[in-house]
């Protein structure tokens, strides 16, 4: 099955929250966002501002390198 991932990059105070919103229910897709990274807390035992931030302000190309390797 394929699958496509949306990614939208914004600003505080853009509406990129809710345009991710319209964009997932008109293409019938969940919108992960805050709920994402309270997952990724409970599973990993990081903080979710550390994910946060990992997630503004790196590549995440060794992220996917890292859990590549993981596997």
């Amino acid at each position: 099955m394929k699958k496509n991932i949306i990614t939208i990059s914004r600003e505080f105070g853009s509406g990129g929250h809710s345009i991710a919103q319209a964009v997932a229910k008109k293409h019938g897709v969940p919108c992960y966002d805050k709920a994402l990274v309270e997952q990724v807390s409970k599973e990993s035992g990081f903080d979710p501002e550390y994910i946060e931030n990992q997630g503004e302000y790196t590549s995440s190309f060794p992220f996917f390198r890292h859990n590549a390797l993981l596997r």
